[in-house]
This record gives structure tokens, C-alpha cells and sequence, in this order.
């Protein structure tokens, strides 16, 4: 699917009319199994667009390519207008214009723009620490659980101006690299969400014991256990289990909030059904 279908009818397809903005959703649309990220990225790009005032996105290219420190310039206006906001949120709206200057050869750095802090999702001595970052490795990523496993230190990082990935665990947004075992098994990409990020990065730094995660081996599994050790199939057993109790919750929830909202329109009529106001009563209600 081309990314004209992926944003037919959203606001922000207008900026498919730059062909930089063109080229990294194509990129995306080739290499990623998961048309989402097609639109997250340019919605964030309009507002990354909206808020620094660089309008014209062809112009700020060109002058970023003639200097590179202009991109982190505005990147860092992006993050100043963006302070009052968590770091999570600040992310999640930087990952549009990060994605669309690298893939239009601007090696802007991939790391944190800042925000206010959000509390840690996974203590250091948490000793259901896989089974957690494995549930938030899942979320919003499209991963199945048996591609999460089979990934590698190597399998994440940032991209460069092919789409290529460049190991980095530091990176954000953090992207992944693996190929399908179903259907057709060529390489693709998706992205971990912060929270995950920041999971990952503590469960790896605590199983080894080290301060420098950049010194993990690229061939070390990326889903260990607390002892560095690759995850057994009773964490994995339980990640799944859990995993389809928060399914099953979400869905007993959605199924309850429909039943109560069509029990209470069978009850009490279509909104509006019962009002009486001025404009329903007689005319001679008004002489």
C-alpha cells in the first residue's frame, strides 16, 4: 500500500506534496509491515512543521544539507516549544521531522530532545523485568512475541538515509530491524515506543552489570533475564499469559461501556428525544 492510500483523507497528506516528505514515506511504506507508522510520522511532522514555522520543508532541507547544524538547531527549537510536555510526548512528536532528516541526508543525532521526566516503568531490581519489557516491546510495535525473541542487540537503533539499520540502543526513536517468519520474509522496520525503550535499556544495562549499554555485543539476545541470561519458557509463558489477560480486559471493558451506552439510549430515546425547551411549547405559551 503507497502512502497516498495510507493518509487518503487526512489533513496532513498534504504534505506529500514535498518530495522529501514523499521519499521517507515511500521508505516507510516499503519497509515497514505496519502502515501506522506512515502517519505517525507525518502527523508529527506537520507539527513539528506548525511549531518551529519552517513552512516550507523543501527550503529548510536545502539549507540543512548546505549546513548540518541547522537541522539540530531546529530540532532544538521543536523541543524548546515542547518543554512543558513529558519526555515520552516529546518524543512520540519528534520522530516525524528525526525520520525525515535522515532519510533526506541529514545525519541528525537520535537521542532524547528532553521534557519533563516520566517515572521509571521498570525498577532495577524488578525480577519480572522480561516479562515486561517483553509486553512493552509489543505494544504499538506490530511485533509478534516469537520475533521479539528472536531479536539481537544488533537488530535495533536508528536508520540512515536508505533506511538501513545502524545499531545504536541509545537511539530515539528506536527502531527494529527483523524479518517475518510468515508470509514474506524480507527484512522490515517498526519502532519500539519509548516507554519500551526505556525498559529495554534498563533490563540490558542491570543484566550486565555495566553503566555503558554501548558496550553490549551486537550477537547478544535482546530479551534477557536479570542474570543476562536469555529469556526461559516460563517467562515467556507468562508474558503470554498476561498479555492476553490485558486483551481480555480491555476487551470486557469495551464490551461493557457499549452495553451500558445502548442500554441507556434504549431507556431514555436518541439524545434530544426527551428535551422541552421554549421551542417546544405552544405559541400561545409566548402572548
Amino acid at each position: 500500500m503507497n502512502a497516498t492510500r495510507i493518509l487518503a483523507g487526512r489533513r496532513e497528506g498534504d504534505l506529500l506534496a514535498f518530495p522529501s516528505v514523499r521519499r521517507m514515506t515511500d521508505m516507510l511504506s516499503l519497509r515497514c509491515r505496519e502502515t501506522s507508522w506512515v502517519r505517525t510520522s507525518v502527523a508529527s511532522l506537520e507539527r513539528f512543521r506548525a511549531m518551529t514555522g519552517y513552512s516550507d520543508l523543501e527550503a529548510l532541507r536545502e539549507q540543512a544539507l548546505a549546513e548540518p547544524a541547522l537541522a539540530e538547531q531546529a530540532l532544538s527549537q521543536f523541543a524548546s516549544v515542547l518543554a512543558a510536555y513529558t519526555d515520552i510526548q516529546v518524543s512520540a512528536l519528534a520522530m516525524g521531522a528525526k525520520l525525515w532528516f535522515r532519510f533526506n541526508g541529514i545525519a541528525v543525532p537520535w537521542r532524547p530532545l528532553g521534557g519533563t521526566l516520566s517515572p521509571a516503568l521498570l525498577p532495577a531490581t524488578d525480577p519480572q523485568g522480561a516479562e515486561r519489557v517483553m509486553l512493552l516491546s509489543l505494544i504499538g510495535s506490530g511485533l509478534r512475541l516469537a520475533e521479539l525473541l528472536r531479536l539481537r542487540i544488533g537488530d535495533i537503533g536508528s536508520l540512515d538515509r536508505e533506511g538501513c539499520l545502524i545499531p545504536d540502543i541509545e537511539a530515539d526513536p528506536l527502531a527494529v530491524q527483523f524479518t517475518p517468519r510468515r508470509g514474506k520474509q524480507v527484512e522490515r522496520l517498526t519502532f519500539l515506543t519509548y516507554q519500551a525503550r526505556q525498559a529495554l535499556r534498563a533490563s540490558l544495562e542491570h543484566a550486565l552489570a555495566v553503566g555503558d549499554a554501548l558496550a553490549l555485543p551486537l550477537d547478544a539476545p535482546l530479551i534477557t533475564q536479570a542474570d543476562g541470561t536469555p529469556a526461559t519458557n516460563a517467562s515467556v509463558t507468562r508474558a503470554r499469559q498476561r498479555s492476553q489477560s490485558l486483551i481480555r480486559a480491555g476487551s470486557e471493558v469495551n464490551v461493557t461501556l457499549c452495553r451500558t451506552t445502548g442500554d441507556f439510549f434504549r431507556e431514555w430515546g436518541l439524545p434530544g428525544s426527551r428535551f422541552v425547551g421554549p421551542e417546544a411549547l405552544p405559541m400561545e405559551e409566548f402572548i
